[in-house]
């Protein structure tokens, strides 16, 4: 099983405050999905931990209340949150995240921030952007949000189901040019 990982954040650089956390496991070859995470932390205690930026703060307030509301009651701290993450994750499985530079990135620099590491391996990171532009060639397009849209474990739900369709699609196109092809470099 994979999995996907969505934060939510008061920022949008690699130390940025993490104020949510969603992941779902999924099986990237038939799109099930399997045991779910969420931690919605206390906005405070993140910005203990990470660098907010003013202009992530008013997208934040110009979002449904819903979104807004989720991103600001959390009430466990950084470091409870990162420990029942690490209960959740079972070792090897290659993790998911919206960006390569994005979901995982904030939260290895967030683990590291209170002296810890992530605990998966740099090799088991995965990038959704990625594969939803490899898709794209194919014609696969993603579907609509499912759920609430900038709800961490939403978001996380929404982007195994579109990475399965991507994953699903890519493993059906097999062409791959053979030696007496044409070479386009040549």
């Amino acid at each position: 099983m994979h999995i996907m990982i969505d934060l939510e954040t008061m920022g949008q650089r690699f130390d940025a405050p993490v104020v949510a956390i969603g992941a779902v496991y999924f099986d990237p070859d038939t799109g099930k999905l399997g045991d779910e995470f969420y931690a919605s932390i206390n906005i405070e205690d993140s910005f203990k931990v990470g660098r907010a930026d003013g202009s992530t703060v008013k997208w934040w307030m110009q979002q449904g209340d819903a979104a807004r509301m989720a991103a600001i009651k959390g009430g466990e701290s950084v470091f409870d949150a990162l420990k029942r993450f690490d209960a959740y994750y079972r070792s090897g499985s290659p993790v998911w995240g919206n960006g390569a530079t994005f979901d995982i990135t904030i939260l290895e620099y967030t683990y590291g921030r209170l002296g810890g590491s992530a605990p998966w391996k740099f090799w088991d990171v995965r990038d959704c952007r990625t594969i939803k532009d490899l898709g794209s060639h194919l014609g696969v397009d993603t579907k609509v949000q499912q759920g609430v849209a900038h709800n961490a474990l939403d978001d996380a739900k929404s982007q195994a189901r579109w990475v399965s369709e991507m994953w699903m699609a890519l493993k059906g196109s097999r062409a791959v040019a053979t030696d007496d092809e044409d070479d386009i470099f040549g």
